[in-house]
């Protein structure tokens, strides 16, 4: 008997498909994007810099995934929505979750100069 084996990403994806098809390509799409666009490795630039602040001795790093969350956020609060479509929503849901799990350094977002 052949073994086939299936990736367990895959196999995650396929209930959140079922359920709506819009929101599953609205992920994937913002998360393919985010990796084609971004640094390759923790650190480096992409083909979209990040926004970098500097204050004083700290410097205050605005990741992608931080801004894609502040604005799902601002979305969801009762006077700021703004008209974005299912997909569109999701679509940033992708960038958090291909910001989050692709690099070690995303929860760095006040870093002090030394």
């Amino acid at each position: 008997m052949t073994k086939i084996k299936i990736n367990r990403k895959i196999l995650l994806g396929i209930p959140l498909a079922i359920i709506s098809f819009e929101i599953y390509l609205g992920i994937i799409l913002g998360y393919f994007l985010g990796k084609f666009l971004s640094g390759r490795k923790t650190g480096q630039s992409g083909i979209i810099k990040s926004i970098v602040l500097n204050i004083g001795n700290y410097r205050l790093h605005f990741h992608h995934w931080l801004l894609s969350l502040g604005i799902l956020i601002f979305n969801f609060l009762p006077n700021f929505s703004f008209p974005f479509s299912q997909f569109s929503l999701s679509f940033l849901g992708g960038l958090v979750i291909q910001g989050i799990f692709c690099y070690s350094d995303w929860h760095k977002i006040f870093i002090r100069e030394i």
